[in-house]
Formats: C-alpha cells, sequence, structure tokens
C-alpha cells in the first residue's frame, strides 16, 4: 500500500523542490500557522486542564468572572467576543457544574450578575497556575522578550484599539 501522507518536513521540501514563491508557500501564510500553533496551544491545554474539565472558552468565562465579580453575562459575551447565544449553554454548564452562580443585580432585578461560587473560587489559583504551566511548554522556545512581542501582535489583529 502507498502511502500518500506527508510530514511537516516533506510539505516544505516538496513546496521548495515546485520553485513555488516564497510568499505563496504554505508554510509562509499566516492563516496557516496560526492554524497550526492554534491547534497546538488547545491539544496542549486539553491535556493540562483535563482533571478540571475546562476548555479554554470555559476557562476564559471563569477566568473574566474570577477577574470582575458581579459582572453581567452581556459585558461577558462582549469581552469574550461572543454571542449570548453560543455563551447562555456554556453559563447554564458552568452554574450545573457548581462553579458559577447567577443572581440578581442589586439595582436592577431585571438583571443578572454572574459570580463564582466558593469551589471555583478556592480553584482559580490552581487553574491559573496549570494554564502557566501549559504556555510555558508550549511558548518554551520564545524568550520573554519574544512571549511579550507575540502578544501585542496578537492583540493588534482582533482588538479594535489603533
Amino acid at each position: 500500500m502507498i502511502d500518500y501522507t506527508m510530514d511537516d518536513t516533506e510539505v516544505h521540501a516538496s513546496t521548495a523542490a515546485r520553485g513555488a514563491m516564497a510568499e505563496d508557500a504554505l508554510d509562509a501564510q499566516i492563516g496557516y500557522n496560526l492554524r497550526r500553533a492554534s491547534a497546538f496551544a488547545l491539544n496542549d491545554f486539553a491535556v493540562e486542564l483535563a482533571d478540571a474539565a475546562l476548555r479554554p472558552v470555559t476557562y476564559g468565562m471563569l477566568a473574566l468572572i474570577d477577574e470582575r465579580p458581579g459582572i453581567r453575562a452581556a459585558e461577558l459575551c462582549r469581552l469574550l467576543g461572543m454571542k449570548s447565544a453560543n455563551m447562555a449553554p456554556l453559563l447554564a454548564e458552568l452554574e450545573e457544574r457548581g462553579l458559577v452562580e447567577r443572581d440578581d443585580h442589586a439595582e436592577d432585578k431585571r438583571v443578572r450578575v454572574l459570580t463564582l461560587t466558593p469551589a471555583a473560587r478556592e480553584a482559580m489559583p490552581r487553574w491559573r497556575q496549570q494554564v502557566r504551566r501549559h504556555e510555558d511548554r508550549f511558548l518554551h522556545r520564545l524568550t520573554k522578550k519574544d512571549r511579550a512581542t507575540l502578544l501585542r501582535m496578537l492583540r493588534l489583529i482582533w482588538t479594535d484599539e489603533d
């Protein structure tokens, strides 16, 4: 049987052998490299936080609620760049797992605010440490300065700030 798959080295060699323009080569495309880096990061995140059963999106929600106790769901959506229709089932999941509480706003009973449960507040330092360990592992080739540059450049891509 013939194996038609190629590993990364073979893809790079094949591209170079065909004489493709450097900027047109797949491995020179930013989107391709972002997707590969993202897949690598997501896989490592899943391994690191498997015991907590947290995904990047649920961890992000918990981290922001921890940083801003009493945040409204609409504000959480805005900060995470999510649609409320996508967030609603995730909030329900976190509430069902005993990690998030929804309470009435002190001044406006129509508004619900989000806080972490005592169990989630207690676990947050451990989860943050696990995320730091995960980032250290998948960014180990980057210097502290490289990491700061990468973070700044990524923020330039997705934020509206000029």
